[in-house]
């Protein structure tokens, strides 16, 4: 068996005036190397988020979490830590 590793998920995205609130558990693997919801380059998280919300997808993660936050969408992976082998 390998070891595990302890995995400590992202902060949530969410302002006050959050009318949306997406829960997931715990960010995957390259979420968390990169310190952003959704990293991996085939999760289809952004484009989806990004034609619902009517922003652009080529926007850098920073302005995406912002355009989320202006359409009322909050993120929140709700797991806070685990071990992952």
């Amino acid at each position: 068996m390998s070891e595990a590793t302890v995995c400590i998920g992202l902060q949530a995205q969410v302002k006050a005036d959050c009318r949306v609130l997406l829960l997931g558990s715990m960010p995957g693997v390259a979420s968390l190397q990169e310190q952003r919801y959704y990293a991996h380059p085939r999760n289809r998280f952004w484009p989806v988020l990004a034609d619902i919300c009517g922003f652009d997808v080529a926007l850098a993660y920073p302005q995406r979490l912002r355009a989320l936050q202006a359409a009322g969408v909050g993120l929140w992976d709700v797991i806070g830590q685990c071990k992952r082998r």
